[in-house]
């Protein structure tokens, strides 16, 4: 059952609810961030002193669970330019074969508390176990980011919900019963170091948990900025309208740019969008050429400029004002990822007023590809396929998107999930249009590419700068 009068210790969300019991710990969920936590403990005063966050952080970790991990946490350090001559901060003094590792690969540790390391003096932080021992992780990832110099790498391993070993053992994992106050899942975690002002974020995920990466912002924005993906071809009865819209639409704690990508229409849409090429807050970018909806969005994701994307069609099938329910999620970190359903809890989500025969074929076709995509990537989504998709920008670090048409869908939401970004779904208001509307989904070429795109995507290479990483 969902509480609504407790706050979650991660997110301050107030959804949460009772999840299983491990002895005298009562595990319960935040249904907004995903986190687990031990609200036993967390009650207990005497228990909240021992787990607040000391002035020098330190670890329960033994060097024999560290065995195995230590050549690969400097690897990938130095993967991402710690050289020799860098200061290293570790979390404790206990684990002399980490630090003699450290020391012989030609890195300086330094040997002092952490309350005495001045801010904006370190190159790198490691946390090993660390994190979620304390009741307050974001605040102890915000004690590490002040002492980082910007840029500066924090390392963290964590035990993570979705491993292997958790996946497996369910409310039996052992880590259940260690001291440790909050469990993640990649998503959380992910949201959690954004909203700590950390980016370009790599998680390595292991048997037990995973092995984090990411680096302190340069510089902070005094507002998070919103781009909206317009892609646009021979729309010209819907153009003007949506754009209007769209600049008509207040809000209250984001900045917004509209990305416009014009792919060279027949039927006056370039005129239309030229009206706007001046407007505050516009960008128009002029392809030579159509190559496809998903060629469009990729362009203008390499123009946008702000920390959460919108990708928005050039028609009228989606409302606008659903836009404040895509984006809290996002704006207040709970989640990183977020897909606007179009079905509302129910199957039927097309209904063509030309063609009923359609608009049942199409809506059994929805059903199937969903199921494909459900059962290759493990998840449970509705509608994995809607225009409607939100996402911070640091969802696409490491990534190189290359899909052209609707594939884009596909690549999108797999490369994201086998991340660990799996998305969160809200209804949005939906009118389908037919194709004597302008639909321009090719009934017999495209469930190809969607089939291509499925097998090329879930088990092919998934960063772009690196070997392949496989769930």
């Amino acid at each position: 059952m969902i509480e609504t009068i407790k706050v979650c210790p991660v997110c301050d969300g107030n959804l949460t609810g009772y999840e299983f019991q491990i002895g005298i710990r009562r595990i319960e969920r935040c249904h907004e961030c995903n986190t687990l936590f031990d609200r036993s403990f967390l009650a207990q005063d005497e228990a909240r002193q021992f787990y607040e966050i000391p002035s020098k952080l330190t670890t329960v970790m033994h060097v024999n669970e560290l065995e195995g991990n230590v050549n690969g946490c400097i690897e990938k350090l130095k993967d991402r330019g710690i050289q020799q001559g860098d200061r290293l901060w570790i979390s404790s003094n206990d684990h002399d074969q980490f630090v003699d590792c450290v020391e012989d690969s030609g890195l300086e540790v330094l040997n002092i508390d952490f309350e005495s390391v001045r801010a904006n003096t370190i190159d790198a932080c490691v946390l090993l176990q660390n994190l979620g021992k304390s009741k307050y992780p974001l605040e102890q990832l915000l004690s590490v980011e002040k002492v980082l110099k910007p840029g500066g790498l924090l390392l963290a391993t964590v035990p993570i919900l979705d491993c292997n070993d958790a996946r497996r053992q369910k409310s039996r994992w052992g880590q259940f019963e260690s001291g440790r106050l909050t469990y993640f899942d990649r998503h959380g975690l992910t949201a959690l170091l954004v909203r700590a002002g950390y980016s370009h974020i790599r998680l390595w995920l292991e048997n037990e948990g995973v092995i984090a990466v990411c680096q302190k912002k340069t510089c902070k924005k005094v507002r998070p900025v919103l781009s909206i993906v317009l892609p646009v071809y021979n729309e010209c009865s819907t153009i003007q309208q949506l754009i209007e819209l769209v600049l008509a639409k207040n809000f209250s704690s984001l900045d917004r740019e509209i990305i416009i990508v014009e792919s060279n229409s027949t039927d006056g849409s370039r005129e239309l969008v030229q009206q706007y090429e001046t407007q505050p807050g516009v960008k128009v970018i002029y392809e030579d050429k159509p190559r496809g909806k998903g060629y469009a969005v990729r362009n203008g994701l390499g123009h946008a400029s702000g920390d959460i994307i919108l990708i928005q069609d050039a028609d009228l099938e989606y409302d606008v004002e659903d836009y404040d329910a895509l984006l809290a999620p996002i704006t207040s970190f709970r989640r990183l990822f977020v897909l606007g359903s179009r079905h509302k809890g129910h199957w039927k989500m097309r209904e063509f007023e030309d063609s009923n025969l359609l608009s049942t074929i199409f809506n059994f076709g929805q059903s199937f590809f969903t199921w494909l995509i459900n059962f290759t990537c493990g998840v449970q989504l509705k509608d994995p396929f809607t225009m409607y998709k939100v996402f911070h920008r640091e969802c696409l670090y490491g990534l190189e998107l290359e899909s052209n048409r609707f594939d884009l869908d596909w690549e999108i939401v797999i490369k994201f999930i086998r991340k660990g970004l799996i998305p969160l779904e809200i209804a949005v208001n939906y009118t389908s249009r037919s194709f004597v509307d302008g639909k321009k989904v090719r009934p017999l070429v495209d469930p190809i590419t969607w089939i291509i795109a499925l097998v090329k995507f879930r088990y092919g290479r998934l960063y772009s700068n690196s070997h392949s990483e496989r769930r």
